[in-house]
């Protein structure tokens, strides 16, 4: 059984996985390097390293890893099935009282982009622009350790190996300087690009374009030329 790593499915696949008696894998990055005995390579060590798993049940569940795989386009054909289970009341050993959504808003789990910034910023107050280049881009608001313990952002936008990691498509960091753990948890995002003032900041060994400047000044030129270009695109 082959899963995605979304949310809901690392809450879901340890409760299957002990339902069918399965083994069960999760942040796996390749295809099978052996299938006897069934061997899998994840990633451990918030993403730091590489590790091959065996797995000797006889049902085997893996989770893949945000961004792991390419787009392969399968040209076989495909039949559509309507499938409408039905479920009795008493199957459920929990029930929702009530569900409280954030509406309009992309998560740092599932956004494709994430803009985030650090101390950079200098003051809650200059924020704004983070949020205003997130909502131009469609993306989700986050922070760095620092920022998220001085108060300027919540606590759930902290991004890093003690925050939540990130596997972005595009990950924004913006007065981020890269300490090791804020490194470790956006190292599966797939493009990273960092704005900062200190040529010399760890970010910028990560990251697939760096931006020596002001946030101040570099930032808003962005949201204009962005706001421009889907106009223009409109």
């Amino acid at each position: 059984i082959i899963l995605s790593s979304s949310a809901d499915t690392k809450f879901l696949a340890p409760m299957l996985s002990a339902q069918l008696k399965a083994g069960y894998v999760p942040n796996v990055v390749a295809a099978p390097e052996s299938t006897s005995p069934f061997q899998v390579k994840r990633t451990v060590f918030s993403n730091k390293g590489f590790a091959i798993t065996q797995l000797d049940t006889d049902v085997k569940i893996i989770g893949v890893s945000n961004n792991a795989f390419g787009s392969v386009e399968n040209k076989t054909d495909t039949t559509v099935e309507d499938f409408a289970p039905e479920l009795a009341e008493a199957a459920f050993a929990t029930k929702s009282i009530e569900i409280d959504k954030v509406v309009g808003k992309a998560t740092i789990a599932d956004a494709d982009i994430v803009v985030s910034g650090g101390r950079g910023l200098k003051g809650p107050e200059n924020c704004g622009m983070i949020e205003e280049l997130a909502e131009v881009l469609g993306a989700a608001t986050a922070c760095s350790k620092p920022v998220s313990d001085l108060g300027w952002r919540p606590h759930g936008e902290h991004v890093g190996q003690t925050g939540k990691p990130v596997a972005s498509n595009l990950y924004i960091a913006i007065g981020i300087s890269g300490a090791i753990q804020h490194l470790a948890g956006v190292s599966a995002s797939k493009v990273k690009v960092v704005i900062n003032t200190d040529p010399e900041a760890p970010f910028f060994k990560a990251a697939d374009y760096g931006v020596v400047g002001d946030a101040f000044e570099v930032v808003p030129q962005l949201i204009e030329k962005l706001k421009e270009f889907k106009a223009q695109n409109a």
